[in-house]
C-alpha cells in the first residue's frame, strides 16, 4: 500500500469525525467519538486508534474492530438539554454513492437530475430519524395529530414540563400529556387532501342546478313567445271579423284548419254502476291493463285466517268483482303490471316488492332494498321489459332484473330531498329522448331519469315543477304526464299540471300544458287521471274540500262538469271496452263506474 494514500484517507477520517462532534454538541457532557470501519467502504468514517504510518509491506493492515454506533436516538439516553427556544435542526440529507452519483451525471438528458432529499412520512421531526414500527422509536401521535418517534416525544414533554412547566407539543405548542400518545401502525405515511374533490363536487352541482335554472327559464321564454304568436293571430282574427261585419264565417274560416269552439264535441260523465268490493275499509289503489283486460283494486282481506291486505280481480265487461288474491301484511301502496308477461307486482309498506303471476295467483319472486321500506313499484316496456323499478321511504330508486331477483343493477340514493317515492314512471323511447328513461316523483321532488346512449346508465335531472304533490300518471299513448301538486304559500288551491316532457339544450324540462286548479284543502292523497279522446285530454280529478268529481276539458280550458260524491274517491282509473270509455272511482270499500259520453252542440 502507498503510504500517503494512506495518510490521505486518515487525515479525511480525521476532520469528518471532528464535523460530526461538532454539529452534535451537547450542554455540560462530550459525546464519544463515533468510529465505524468496514471492508471496502472507504467512503465510511474511519479512525484507527494508533494513525500512525505502517511500514511498507505489502500486506493489507488488518481491520479494526469497530466499536457499536451510537445513534442520535441512543445518545438521548444521557442528560441531554432540549431548548424548547432554539428552532428545529435542518434535515439530515441522503448520502449518494459515488456509482449513484455518477449515474446522474451521466443522465440521457445530459443534465444532473436533483435528488429528492427528503424523506416525507418517514422522519421523526424531533430526532431526523426514521422510526420504527416497533421498539422505543415507534410511531406515535399526540392528540393535536402531528407524528414522533416515541422515546423523543417521551424526552421532549419530560424537558418542556422541567423548563416551563407545560407539557406541549414541540410543532403546534398544544398542550399535551403521556396520555395523549397514541400507537399508530403505518410505515409511510401520506395525506390525500380531499378538499379539492368536495369543492369539484360543490361546483358541478351548482352548475347542474344553474343549468336547470337556465333551461326552465328558455322554456318560459319559449311559451311567452308562443302564447304571444296566439294572441296575436286572435287579434287578427277578430280585426278581420269586425271588417266583415261580425259574420260567423270571418272567425271560422281560419287558415290553419283548426276547429272554433262551438265546433268541438262536449264530453259528460254519466254512472253506470257502484258495487261495493268489501265491507272493510282499506281500498286505495285501481289499476286497469287494456293488454289482459283486467281491472284490479287494493283492498283489505276479509278473511280472519288470512289477515292484512290483498287486490280484487274485477271484470271490465261486466264490472263484477272476481277472486281475491292476497299479497302483504300492509297497506299496499302501488300497484303495476308486466304488458308483455302476465305479471303483477304489489308495493306495500312493506320492505319488499312482491311479483305475483296473474294466471295462477302465485308469487314468483320477491325484491329487497337495503331493509328498507319499499313504496312504489313500475315495471319496463319494449327492449326493458324485464326492469323492474323500485322507490323506498328515503327517497331511494333501485332497478332490477326480473330474472335475478337477488342482485340490484342499479341504485341511486337521494341526496337533498329524502321524501318518499310515490310513484315511478317508464318513458319509452322517443325522438327527444332516443334512450328514454323514467319519471320519479317524490313528495317533494320530482325527477327524470335519462338513460345514456347505448347503456343502461341513467342520468338525474330535476324537473322545473314545484311540489309538494300527491301523485303522477304516466299516458304512453299520448306521451303527456299529469301531476297533482298540494296547495303551498305561492299556490293557495291543489293544481292538477298537465305537461309533456321536453329538452332545451340538451336538458330535460317539463313542458305544462295545461293547469287546473282544485280545492283549498287536501288531507287525503288522492289521484287524478287523464282521459285521451280523439285529439283531446279529459282531466278527472276529486275536490276534498267540495266532495265533488271534477271534469276538465284541455281543449276547451274550463270545467265541464261537477258530480257530487260523499265519500273520498282515492284514486281514478280510465277503462278502454268495446263498448266504449268509461272511468272507474275507488272509494273506502266501493267502486263507482262512469260512461264518457260525447256529443255535439
Amino acid at each position: 500500500m502507498d503510504p500517503e494514500a494512506y495518510d490521505d484517507e486518515t487525515s479525511t477520517n480525521d476532520s469528518s469525525t471532528d464535523d460530526e462532534a461538532i454539529l452534535n454538541p451537547v450542554e455540560g457532557h462530550q459525546p464519544a467519538v463515533e468510529i465505524d470501519v468496514q471492508r471496502d467502504e472507504p467512503g465510511e468514517n474511519a479512525e484507527p486508534e494508533q494513525p500512525t504510518v505502517p511500514p511498507l509491506i505489502l500486506v493489507d493492515p488488518p481491520h479494526m474492530p469497530s466499536p457499536p454506533r451510537n445513534s442520535r436516538r441512543n445518545q438521548g439516553e444521557e442528560q441531554e438539554v432540549i431548548s424548547l427556544e432554539t428552532p428545529s435542526p435542518p434535515k439530515k440529507r441522503k448520502r449518494i454513492s459515488a456509482a449513484a452519483d455518477k449515474s446522474l451525471k451521466e443522465s440521457p438528458e445530459g443534465k444532473p437530475i436533483v435528488a429528492d432529499d427528503e424523506d416525507d412520512g418517514l422522519t421523526c421531526p424531533i430526532c431526523l430519524d426514521s422510526w420504527e414500527m416497533s421498539g422505543e422509536h415507534r410511531l406515535v401521535s399526540l392528540r393535536c395529530g402531528h407524528l414522533f418517534g416515541e422515546s423523543c416525544i417521551r424526552r421532549w414533554l419530560n424537558e418542556s414540563q422541567r423548563q416551563s412547566s407545560v407539557k406541549v407539543c414541540p410543532q403546534c405548542k398544544t398542550k399535551a400529556t403521556f396520555r395523549d400518545i397514541r400507537h399508530l401502525y403505518a410505515k409511510r405515511i401520506q395525506m390525500l387532501d380531499t378538499d379539492i374533490k368536495e369543492q369539484l363536487e360543490a361546483e358541478r352541482r351548482r352548475t347542474h342546478t344553474l343549468t336547470t335554472e337556465l333551461a326552465t327559464a328558455k322554456l318560459a321564454h319559449t311559451l311567452a313567445n308562443e302564447k304571444l304568436i296566439l294572441l296575436q293571430k286572435d287579434y287578427a282574427r277578430l280585426k278581420e271579423m269586425v271588417r266583415a261585419g261580425g259574420g260567423r264565417g270571418a272567425f271560422g274560416g281560419d287558415a290553419s284548419g283548426q276547429k272554433s269552439i262551438q265546433q268541438l264535441p262536449t264530453y259528460r260523465l254519466y254512472m253506470e254502476k257502484n258495487f261495493e268490493i268489501t265491507r272493510e275499509p282499506g281500498c286505495r289503489v285501481l289499476l286497469y291493463s287494456a293488454k289482459h283486460s283486467m281491472l284490479v283494486a287494493s283492498q283489505k282481506s276479509a278473511q280472519n285466517l288470512f289477515p292484512g291486505y290483498g287486490v280484487r280481480f274485477i271484470d271490465p265487461p261486466t264490472f263484477k268483482p272476481l277472486h281475491f288474491l292476497h299479497t302483504s301484511a300492509l297497506l299496499i301502496r302501488d300497484i303495476a303490471f308486466s304488458d308483455s308477461q302476465n305479471l303483477l307486482t304489489v308495493a306495500s309498506r312493506e320492505q319488499k316488492i312482491k311479483i305475483f303471476d296473474i294466471r295462477t295467483r302465485l308469487c314468483s319472486s320477491m325484491f329487497t332494498a337495503h331493509d328498507k321500506m319499499l313504496w312504489s313499484c313500475a315495471l319496463d316496456r319494449n327492449e326493458r321489459e324485464h326492469f323492474l323499478y323500485g322507490g323506498d321511504l328515503r327517497g331511494g330508486v333501485y332497478i332490477y332484473d326480473l330474472r335475478f331477483p337477488e342482485n340490484i343493477l342499479c341504485e341511486f340514493q337521494a341526496e337533498v330531498n329524502l321524501s318518499p317515492v310515490i310513484h315511478i314512471a317508464p318513458v319509452q323511447p322517443n325522438k327527444i329522448f332516443t334512450s328514454g328513461g323514467f319519471l320519479v316523483c317524490q313528495l317533494t321532488a320530482l325527477t327524470f331519469y335519462e338513460y345514456a346512449a347505448a347503456s343502461d346508465t341513467a342520468v338525474p335531472t330535476r324537473l322545473n315543477v314545484e311540489g309538494p304533490f300527491l301523485s303522477m300518471q304516466y299516458d304512453a299513448v299520448q306521451d303527456t304526464v299529469l301531476i297533482s301538486a298540494r296547495s303551498n304559500p305561492n299556490y293557495p288551491q291543489s293544481r292538477f299540471i298537465l305537461g309533456r316532457m321536453d329538452k332545451i339544450d340538451g336538458t330535460p324540462v317539463l313542458k305544462v300544458k295545461a293547469t287546473i286548479y282544485g280545492s283549498k284543502a287536501t288531507p287525503v292523497m288522492t289521484r287524478p287521471t287523464q282521459l285521451g279522446v280523439e285529439d283531446n285530454t279529459l282531466v278527472v280529478g276529486y275536490l276534498q274540500d267540495n266532495k265533488q268529481l271534477m271534469m276538465h276539458d284541455v281543449r276547451r280550458e274550463e270545467r265541464v262538469q261537477t258530480m257530487p260524491v260523499n265519500e273520498v274517491v282515492y284514486d281514478i282509473c280510465p277503462v278502454a271496452t268495446q263498448a266504449g270509455s268509461y272511468l272507474a272511482a275507488l272509494t273506502d270499500n266501493k267502486c263507482r263506474v262512469y260512461k264518457v259520453n260525447s256529443s255535439m252542440r
